[in-house]
């Protein structure tokens, strides 16, 4: 699994943007055109190659930061992916 810096080269070159140009902390909406629908769908594909999980489409497209889409890969948790049990008596 990539590292962080490993994941900002490889998103910025599927925005086909230079990833000198972006930080974690770069949000999407100010990508322009870097961020469309070819780059969306292009994100997508990496995620689900790189992240060794099943990731629901709408959590990438809901991203708001890089951060939010390197964590969807870098993330080392299992949390999110099963239920939070709730006791029934307390």
């Amino acid at each position: 699994m990539p590292n962080r810096q490993e994941m900002l080269e490889i998103l910025g070159k599927a925005m086909e943007i230079n990833s000198v140009d972006i930080t974690e902390e770069t949000e999407l909406k100010n990508l322009g055109d870097a961020w469309d629908s070819v780059a969306i769908l292009s994100v997508i594909s990496i995620i689900d190659s790189y992240a060794q999980k099943s990731i629901p489409v709408n959590l990438i497209v809901e991203s708001k930061t890089i951060k939010d889409l390197i964590d969807l890969v870098c993330k080392n948790d299992s949390r999110g992916s099963a239920p939070v049990p709730i006791p029934l008596f307390g």
